[in-house]
């Protein structure tokens, strides 16, 4: 089995996780003047956003989302996103209670139940993290092809493999020019050992313009399948 490893935010050498960032900013024109949040607390919250984004600061944005929470506790799109600042700091405890209580604030919500997915999985709460994907699953976007490339990391990561084939080719065919989509249909692949169809999904992308070569060399899982008869020529 791949020792795979969560990396948010990963370099050229690690794995590069379907990113929350792209939902994110699906999300962004809904969330702009949400119901019951102020001026100035919307603008504490998009600032924490970008802080988020960027990269800059997550302590920033901690701080900030700390501040809206305070004034408005049941703010759900907060709630998320402090819960992603606090997966990436690495403080997956608090995560999960920002996630579970956005699942309280909106059942509906597919990206508050993957969160808590995400954060129980860090914490070894692993029957709750199943628990969650599955609740993802049923409430996730028809349209959202990054959310479904990220519910198919987690339940590689959690074992699930049907599952995670399953949410990848949904991801691929939603967005056929996302490269996380085709590298994480190919993961689920090479954790089937069934490198053939790993490589024809890699060549797919990048015949599509989707993927890099350089990506796919510089990547600790995929890197392998550089040499297989499909890619050969077109990571040259």
């Amino acid at each position: 089995m791949l020792m795979l490893v969560i990396l948010w935010g990963a370099g050229p050498a690690g794995a590069q996780v379907p990113s929350s960032e792209q939902t994110d900013r699906r999300q962004e024109r809904l969330t702009r003047v949400q119901d019951g949040r102020p001026p100035a607390m919307d603008r504490q919250f998009h600032r924490a956003r970008a802080a988020w984004r960027t990269g800059s600061s997550l302590l920033e944005a901690k701080a900030r989302l700390d501040r809206v929470l305070r004034a408005l506790p049941k703010d759900t799109e907060a709630r998320k996103l402090r819960a992603k600042v606090l997966l990436e700091m690495g403080r997956s405890a608090e995560a999960l209670s920002d996630a579970e209580r956005a699942t309280e604030l909106a059942s509906n919500d597919g990206e508050a139940h993957l969160l808590r997915a995400e954060a129980a999985r860090e914490q070894s709460r692993f029957e709750t993290a199943r628990r969650a994907l599955d609740a993802a699953a049923d409430h996730l976007p028809a349209e959202d092809a990054a959310l479904h490339a990220r519910l198919s990391w987690n339940a590689l990561l959690l074992g699930r493999l049907d599952q995670a084939e399953a949410f990848g080719r949904v991801a691929l065919q939603l967005d056929s020019t996302s490269a996380p989509a085709y590298r994480q249909l190919a993961r689920v692949f090479l954790e089937r050992e069934r490198p053939g169809e790993a490589a024809a999904v890699l060549a797919r992308g990048l015949r599509a313009k989707a993927l890099r070569p350089r990506a796919l060399r510089e990547d600790e899982h995929l890197r392998r399948l550089t040499d297989h008869p499909r890619l050969r020529e077109l990571v040259e």
